[in-house]
C-alpha cells in the first residue's frame, strides 16, 4: 500500500483507517523454507503528527513452512500488531524510517515484519 505525502498531508493531524489485502507470493520465490504464503490482510490506522507519520498495523497471514524433521508442509499463522514511524528527518533517538521519496510504501515494512516473525525452524508436535 502506497501513499504520496500530498495524500497524507490532507489529513492534517487527523487519523485515518485503512484495510487492504496484498499478495506477497513473489517475495518467497528465493526463500527455501517458505513453501507458500496466503494473501496478507492488513488493517490499521495512520496519523500525521508534525513531521512524522505513524502507522499502527495489524498483519494477518499464514505461512506454509517445511517441517525440519519430516519435510511435511506446516501452517504457521501470523497475527502481528506493529507500529511504524516514518519521517523526512533522521532521528537517532527513535527507531524511525526515513522517507527517501515522495511516497510511503508499507509493503516492505509488512514483509520485514512477517520475516521477523517466521521461526528459524518448525516441527510438528507429536501427540
Amino acid at each position: 500500500m502506497k501513499w504520496s505525502l500530498q495524500q497524507l498531508f490532507k489529513y492534517n493531524d487527523k487519523s485515518f483507517d485503512f484495510d487492504f489485502t496484498i499478495d506477497l507470493y513473489e517475495r518467497i520465490k528465493n526463500i527455501d523454507d517458505i513453501i507458500d504464503i496466503s494473501l496478507v490482510h492488513v488493517k490499521g490506522t495512520g496519523k500525521k503528527m508534525n513531521d512524522r507519520y505513524y502507522f499502527d498495523l495489524n498483519i494477518n497471514t499464514i505461512l506454509i513452512l517445511e517441517d525440519a524433521v519430516t519435510l511435511d508442509s506446516l501452517e504457521f499463522p501470523i497475527n502481528l500488531n506493529v507500529t511504524e514511524i516514518f519521517s523526512i528527518k533522521e532521528d537517532y533517538e527513535e527507531d524511525v524510517r526515513i522517507i527517501e521519496t515522495n511516497t510511503i510504501d508499507l509493503t516492505d515494512v509488512i514483509w520485514e515484519n512477517i520475516l521477523l516473525e517466521k521461526p528459524m525452524r518448525v516441527t510438528k508436535s507429536i501427540t
